[in-house]
């Protein structure tokens, strides 16, 4: 029933029946972090998530993704890792930024920030089960990104024999280790590194890798 709710609440958000601007970022994080969603529908080597419906995958290599939706661009890395070596790390909040809290329920953690650019634009940076989203948008889609985001967060799922099957057989290259996704970036310089590297897509592109499945 809670599946239900929540992917009906996605489902408004997506039709504009929601009055986001209305809703408190601490209200929309609590309910994405408490929405026990079990539903996946992309897989990768060694995890899986739900991709909301709207969003779609432009580009995939490796633990990283790359979605749009309405022209906005989220970079999503999988730190498959430090997750298989349980790496824990603390957060501690900002007061200089728009928004700054800690994450944690059910055992797993990580932290949101989001910060006004010089350009009026907002960088929101989620880390969350082992896994970073980094996007920039104009205020007005500041609440639905993150509710998107943390949707995809939460819902993300670890297959510790495949990930220990790649961790014996070297595969998973020490490239995953290099960013550090407990380390907030500073302003958008994390987001305009990430964009340098895999370019900016529009909605109509679409580069998928051969491995993606999606029911």
């Amino acid at each position: 029933m809670k599946k239900m709710i929540f992917l009906l609440f996605l489902l408004c958000i997506t039709c504009g029946c929601v009055n986001l601007a209305n809703t408190s970022y601490d209200y929309i994080v609590k309910e994405n972090l408490n929405n026990n969603l079990k539903t996946t529908n992309v897989y990768r080597a060694g995890y899986m998530y739900y991709l909301p419906k709207g969003l779609r995958i432009m580009k995939s290599r490796e633990a990283n993704e790359v979605f749009a939706n309405d022209n906005i661009t989220y970079y999503l890395f999988v730190d498959r890792v430090s997750y298989y070596n349980q790496i824990k790390e603390s957060y501690v909040g900002k007061d200089d930024v728009v928004y700054s809290k800690s994450l944690e329920k059910d055992g797993k953690f990580g932290y949101i920030e989001i910060k006004k650019t010089q350009n009026n634009q907002y960088f929101i940076e989620i880390m969350y089960n082992y896994a970073k989203i980094e996007v920039m948008v104009p205020e007005d889609k500041v609440k639905e990104t993150i509710s998107y985001s943390l949707t995809i967060l939460t819902s993300i799922k670890y297959q510790d024999t495949v990930l220990k099957s790649l961790m014996e057989e070297n595969i998973l290259s020490a490239s995953e280790v290099e960013y550090n996704i407990f380390e907030t970036a500073n302003t958008e310089s994390g987001y305009l590194q990430i964009a340098q590297e895999y370019g900016q897509y529009q909605e109509e592109e679409e580069n998928v890798d051969p491995d993606f499945i999606r029911r």
